[in-house]
């Protein structure tokens, strides 16, 4: 989530009756008013680290596809309105990143479309290579010597394979920001579910010519820096870019010198997702300007300190209605699309109760 960061106007979240501060953002330099199709999404991506627009990021949604010029911006046109849209992002040598997104029309008098994110991405970090037969030991990731690696269609590679990792501690504001998707997912039973999460890890093999590679056998995760849980089994889910959804799938048990160790079956983003199986929270409340003057199209986050919750857009009375997860403190955030402009609200909300509505 890396769109909570700008604002160019004081925003008031009257729940709340206080000031959102934040600093000073900037729009995209491409035009909505030279696009034929009323139907577009358009954004920036930048660099995690340095904040700078990204070029030559690969964006797509379904099928449209676009790339980002050389200060990070994008444009998709042609788009179907759709409440969640997954939306990924590809470059070399970063991870594989993606979130939802809401697609709107524009208004008849074609100003500027809400449809706007700004999005960072975050470099691998640790890279190795091994030779495909001898499989690789130690470290974070272990391969079986003598797995069969092969890549999209089904070829079998022998080779040197060139790996690629990062973990990403969750419980840190980096963290979250780097985390795919939203913090809920399918569990075993086939069950949407929300849940706090402990690290990611995104696992990548290519061979030689940069063609991913999947493994016949399961792969070993060594997770060192897991930070804000003792608990002795956590459950591992993997992030399915198609669906832009996390699917739980096996789990990682605690070790006595405190890593967490679990087993994949195949190479991607991989998490320690904790589910919530008590009944959520809701906060209710609405957004207006420093004039009293509601706003609309804001998306509104509340953010704890391992998950982050989202209400896809305020109503035209600036209303907007977020489930929490409950017995959890919380911050609220919010960011415009229309007018590019984001803020943060200072203080920590207190928690609510498994199934407790607050309305403010």
């Amino acid at each position: 989530m890396s769109i909570l960061n700008k604002i160019k106007q004081n925003i008031l979240i009257t729940s709340c009756t206080a000031l959102l501060v934040g600093c000073g953002g900037s729009g995209s330099s491409t035009s909505t008013e030279t696009i034929s199709s009323k139907t577009i999404h358009e954004g920036q991506v930048k660099e995690s680290t340095t904040g700078q627009g990204l070029e030559n990021v690969e964006v797509s949604i379904g099928s449209h596809t676009a790339k980002t010029d050389e200060n990070g911006f994008y444009i998709l046109s042609d788009l179907t309105e759709d409440e969640e849209a997954v939306i990924n992002f590809k470059k070399e040598g970063y991870i594989l990143g993606s979130t939802k997104i809401q697609i709107k029309k524009l208004s008849g008098d074609n100003t500027t479309s809400s449809n706007y994110l700004e999005y960072k991405m975050h470099d691998h970090g640790q890279q190795w290579t091994y030779d495909s037969q001898n499989g690789a030991t130690g470290g974070a990731v272990e391969i079986p010597a003598g797995a069969i690696h092969t890549d999209a269609v089904g070829n079998v590679y022998n080779g040197i394979v060139y790996g690629r990792w990062s973990f990403k501690d969750t419980m840190t504001d980096a963290g979250r920001d780097a985390f795919n998707g939203s913090f809920e997912g399918m569990n075993t039973n086939g069950v949407l579910v929300p849940f706090v999460s402990y690290g990611f890890m995104s696992v990548e093999l290519k061979d030689n010519n940069g063609t991913s590679l999947g493994i016949s056998e399961n792969i070993t995760l060594v997770l060192s820096s897991v930070t804000g849980t003792t608990e002795n089994i956590l459950p591992l889910w993997y992030y399915d870019y198609e669906q832009g959804l996390w699917i739980e799938e096996g789990y990682a048990e605690r070790q006595s010198d405190g890593t967490y160790r679990g087993e994949i079956s195949h190479p991607g983003t991989w998490s320690l997702n904790l589910a919530i199986e008590e009944e959520i929270g809701i906060y209710r409340g609405h957004i207006v300007d420093k004039n009293g003057a509601p706003i609309s199209d804001a998306r509104l986050f509340a953010i704890g300190d391992n998950w982050i919750s989202s209400d896809l857009t305020t109503d035209e009375n600036g209303l907007f209605e977020i489930e929490v997860i409950p017995g959890k403190r919380f911050q609220l955030a919010a960011y415009n699309y229309k007018d590019k402009y984001g803020a943060e609200y200072n203080a920590i909300i207190e928690a609510i109760a498994s199934g407790e509505i607050v309305e403010d």
